[in-house]
């Protein structure tokens, strides 16, 4: 059957199947980053370094060098450490933004009410409501806010956990991949293949 043979061609080859993936989300992960402008200042450059060193290690993983190996697993293992650490940074820094956020509207509300109030009393001769100077136009989202601000964070959530995903799944690839003295079994002794039963 077909899916008989594609389970024969999967089950020797699992880990390079799944580094390769792994390679592809490092990659992505980093444009992301890029596209965020998250690269810059202060953990942002952590958790980039984090994301180019991932991919490092994803393309090493394909290596066969014991020493080398394992060096990047033991990398890996670290890695999957810094991004949850990273994850619960994020989550400090969108609680912070959002409090200042709240706290520049709630300092605007006053100023936006007096100045509507004073705007209204010049223009009462005419019949009509002038806008406040720095009150919100009509269709500005941000509610006066200086050009280019966005309300909420720009921060990735999810990139972090992606980092940390990645990396376990890596390392967890790396750890079932046959090591290089399993490659070519022992004279005399035939090579354990994954899926095969002994006959009684």
């Amino acid at each position: 059957m077909v899916l008989n043979r594609w389970g024969d061609f999967v089950r020797p080859r699992f880990p390079e199947l799944v580094l390769t993936p792994c390679v592809l989300g490092f990659a992505f992960l980093i444009a992301e980053l890029v596209s965020y402008h998250h690269y810059r200042e202060g953990t942002q450059i952590i958790g980039f370094s984090a994301s180019i060193l991932g991919l490092v290690l994803s393309l090493l993983a394909f290596a066969q060098q014991r020493t080398l190996r394992m060096v990047v697993l033991a990398l890996l293992a670290l890695l999957t450490l810094s991004g949850l650490y990273e994850a619960l940074e994020h989550r400090e820094a969108r609680a912070e933004d959002a409090a200042r956020f709240a706290q520049r509207q709630s300092a605007q509300s006053p100023t936006a009410a007096s100045t509507s109030a004073s705007g209204a009393a010049v223009n009462s001769d005419d019949g009509a409501e002038a806008p406040a100077v720095g009150a919100p136009s009509a269709g500005d989202e941000t509610g006066g806010l200086p050009p280019g601000f966005k309300p909420g964070s720009q921060i990735p959530v999810l990139a972090p956990l992606s980092l940390s995903g990645l990396a376990g799944l890596t390392f967890l690839a790396l750890l079932a991949r046959r090591r290089p003295d399993e490659v070519t079994a022992p004279s005399g002794v035939a090579p354990s293949t994954f899926g095969q039963h002994g006959s009684a």
